[in-house]
């Protein structure tokens, strides 16, 4: 036995596939099929199962996945102290919608990334959530509490929306925007149409960018985020009113995580974008936990 093949291990639990691993610790497929075989020849023991077209740790891999937990933080921490300043950079998968990511993550990533130069982040916008089970993620955002799974999970903050509308409206009645009829039964979807009544949308998107844009015509009426709508609420022309719902920010973990101490700076600071208005955010406290 030696540490590469239990590195080996460590990452196949990590992703849940023996390409996903090869690809992190670039290496092939076939490699580590091969090593994970040399492994389970020499312990006598079966680390993974295939279970719907993800490689699942077994009772006897999940038993020794904590001491490699350890062991892998050891050894970074002697990497580091061999290196100086030439930090290790480690890269997490986040998923979140495209709205959070452009208006919340972006404008303060620079902070935390310069401030954590061993950190890099590979971020997925895409409308389908992904699955944590499946490994498909390190961390994601989502509106709502999630159901259960085994991931951690937290509620981090909350989305205010409000209202969009032209204050003046003139012969032409206002296009209405509305998510696609699949979302229809959002919260903020339902308090709009018990305040305008029930019209016939004009515009049905879940892109809030292209929604923002539309309702910055003049000639539309829809919902967006607070956040998203500062500008418009300085026009004269377009009337801003807060509506009474507000939907959830949950911060969903992968468990291997939580003792990761580049996860937990990471996982601190997430929280920090959900609870300022205009102001930076700061950096996280060193003791905060996942």
């Amino acid at each position: 036995m030696n540490w590469d093949d239990f590195r080996i291990v460590s990452a196949v639990c990590k992703t849940g596939s023996f390409t996903r691993a090869g690809r992190i610790l670039q290496i092939n497929e076939t490699t580590v099929g091969r090593r994970i075989n040399r492994l389970e020849t020499e312990m006598g023991l079966t680390l993974f199962d295939a279970v719907d077209g993800m490689r699942r740790p077994t009772q006897a891999c999940a038993a020794i996945m904590r001491n490699l937990r350890e062991m892998e933080k050891s050894a970074d921490e002697i990497r580091r102290a061999l290196r100086g300043h030439d930090h290790l950079q480690r890269q997490f998968r986040l998923s979140t919608i495209a709205a959070i990511a452009e208006h919340w993550l972006a404008p303060h990533l620079p902070q935390l990334l310069t401030a954590l130069p061993d950190l890099s982040l590979s971020i997925d916008t895409s409308d389908q959530n992904v699955d944590m089970s499946r490994w498909e993620a390190d961390f994601a955002l989502r509106l709502g509490r999630p159901k259960q799974g085994s991931f951690l999970m937290r509620r981090i903050g909350q989305i205010n929306f409000v209202l969009v509308q032209p204050a003046r409206t003139g012969a032409d009645e206002p296009l209405l925007v509305t998510y696609p009829e699949a979302m229809i039964d959002m919260p903020e979807m339902v308090e709009m149409f018990d305040t305008i009544g029930n019209r016939q949308p004009r515009v049905e998107t879940s892109d809030l960018n292209l929604i923002r844009e539309l309702l910055a015509s003049g000639r539309a009426i829809g919902v967006l985020p607070e956040a998203m709508a500062h500008r418009l609420s300085a026009r004269a022309d377009l009337l801003t009113t807060p509506i009474t719902v507000a939907r959830e920010v949950w911060l969903l973990s992968q468990p291997y995580l939580r003792d990761d101490p580049v996860a937990r700076e990471l996982s601190a600071w997430l929280p920090t974008l959900f609870a300022m208005r205009k102001k930076s955010a700061p950096l996280p406290p060193k003791d905060d936990f996942l």
